[in-house]
């Protein structure tokens, strides 16, 4: 289970940070979620949610891969919202759920692992931050959604300090997620090591 949880861990890992040189990103997010895959197969006797998780892995890994290359984006110019625009964005909300499917049942199968004696100490935080993790990706989408109404352009700059404050709590959240994968792993190492 440690080599497994490891896998997702790095996996994770590379699908967060993103490093751009010359538009193309060196540490694609493909990779990251084909390691998260074989990570999740090493699991998938542990709990049927890692077998689900599967699925929206591999949705991800499929959208992610025309992301190697990103286009450039002058920041200076006024963003014109046009119907490409429109679709990128609804693409990125769907792409978010569908992210939040992966987690979802990810941290479900944790939560059945948790179940065992060594990994209790790590139920409820796991069955808390799940829920924290999907108010605060409902309240994200939320936000995306209201830019994506005409109207609500002209109150884009009063959702901005919002979209940044769950930006930043986003990133946060995601490191945490980081860490909790790899208390599991250490864990189910000391486990193996008996």
């Amino acid at each position: 289970m440690a080599k497994a949880l490891n896998k997702i861990f790095w996996g994770s890992l590379l699908v967060f940070l993103n490093f751009h040189i010359n538009h193309f990103d060196i540490l694609p997010d493909f990779l990251g979620y084909i390691i998260i895959f074989l990570g999740l197969t090493d699991l998938v006797s542990y709990s049927e949610h890692f077998s689900k998780a599967k699925s929206y892995v591999l949705i991800l890994a499929a959208v992610s891969l025309p992301l190697i290359y990103q286009f450039e984006v002058n920041m200076a110019e006024p963003i014109e919202m046009t119907a490409n625009a429109y679709g990128l964005m609804a693409i990125y909300i769907g792409v978010a759920f569908v992210h939040l499917g992966f987690v979802y049942h990810f941290m479900r199968g944790l939560m059945d692992i948790a179940q065992e004696n060594p990994f209790k100490p790590l139920e409820k935080k796991t069955r808390t931050f799940l829920r924290f993790y999907i108010i605060l990706t409902l309240a994200t989408q939320i936000v995306s959604m209201l830019i994506l109404i005409p109207y609500a352009l002209s109150i884009g700059l009063i959702l901005a300090p919002l979209i940044l404050l769950l930006a930043i709590v986003s990133f946060i959240v995601e490191i945490m997620l980081l860490v909790l994968i790899r208390q599991f792993r250490s864990i189910s190492l000391l486990e193996e090591m008996k």
